[in-house]
Parts: C-alpha cells; structure tokens; sequence
C-alpha cells in the first residue's frame, strides 16, 4: 500500500517501510525501525524524539540531504535552538498532533520557504512509540528540488498550490493545514 497522495517514490518507500513496521495497525516502536532497511532514504530520513526536560522535541536522526537546508547542526538540539520562535512552536504543535491524535502529516509544493530557498517538495511525517510505549518520536521523509530562478530579488511563482494536510495513518485526508513548516 503506497500513500495516497505522494508523488515522490521515495515518499511512497518511506511510507510502506513504516507500514510495514505496523503491528495490528498500531504505531510502529522506534526500536523497530533499522536504517539498514532504508539505506538510500537515508539523506532524506529525520527523527525527533519529544523530551519532557526541555518541553520540546529534539533532533536524534538527520541525514544528509536533511542538514545540507540547515546552517547549523541539528543533532542533539531541539526545534527551538535550530528554528526561530514561531516556526518552532507552528513545528512542535503539528508534531505532537501526529503523535497525541495519532496521524500522518503531509506536506508538498515550497516546504523549505522559512530558509528563504525556493524549490519544491514532499514531506510526510509519522510517530513512533517510545521505549515505553508513548507515541513520542516523529520521523520523517523530506525530498526537495531547488531551483535557480533568475531575479534572485523577486519572489519566484509557486508551482502548485501548497498542500498541507493531516491524515489518517492510512494516508486518508482528514483536515488541511494554513501553514507549512
């Protein structure tokens, strides 16, 4: 079963390894997921464990294609020290979404627009249960194409409208979301 409404394969990778993790339909345990399994997602792979010390998520996983959008390490650092204030909270709150509710979060069209980069994308995020069962940790798969545009002082036309979306954990729409991270 691929998800729904990717279009990137590897999204559609990402997605049925996690299914795959599934047992009886529930959320996968983090000590199932083995990057070996997954080997060329890797550079597109992610992972955020929420931490009670610090009340927010923190970076455990990034890989290469994922820190070459940042300035600065991840690893180790929560969404507040690598994202500026409103961005963090926007991430935190749709993260424990996926995690409390339990769903999948979608995103496609310019998914790196808070670094100022153009370029367009897929992102679908997932939870993970914790060591001790809590669905605590999310982890994604983010693919991304940047492009030149030529008056690098203009806003580049968006190709597509965005799509920001909440869905079932089978990948069934359930609510559309303003604002992209």
């Amino acid at each position: 079963m691929s998800f729904p409404l990717c279009r990137d394969r590897r999204i559609a990778q990402f997605f049925d390894y996690w299914t795959g993790l599934r047992v009886s339909g529930g959320i996968p345990e983090n000590a199932a997921f083995d990057p070996t399994e997954i080997g060329p997602l890797l550079p597109s792979i992610w992972k955020l464990h929420w931490e009670d010390e610090t009340r927010d998520f923190v970076y455990r996983l990034a890989g290469e294609e994922i820190l070459a959008m940042f300035t600065t390490p991840t690893r180790h650092r929560t969404l507040g020290e690598v994202h500026d204030r409103a961005l963090s909270e926007t991430l935190r709150n749709r993260y424990q979404a996926v995690c409390r509710t339990p769903v999948a979060f979608y995103s496609r069209g310019r998914i790196y627009r808070h670094l100022d980069r153009y370029g367009t994308g897929e992102r679908l995020v997932l939870p993970l249960m914790d060591a001790k069962g809590r669905p605590r940790i999310v982890i994604g798969c983010t693919v991304y194409a940047a492009s030149r545009w030529p008056n690098p002082s203009a806003r580049p036309p968006a190709p597509e409208a965005d799509l920001d979306v909440f869905t079932s954990l089978d990948g069934a729409p359930l609510e559309r979301i303003r604002e992209a991270g």
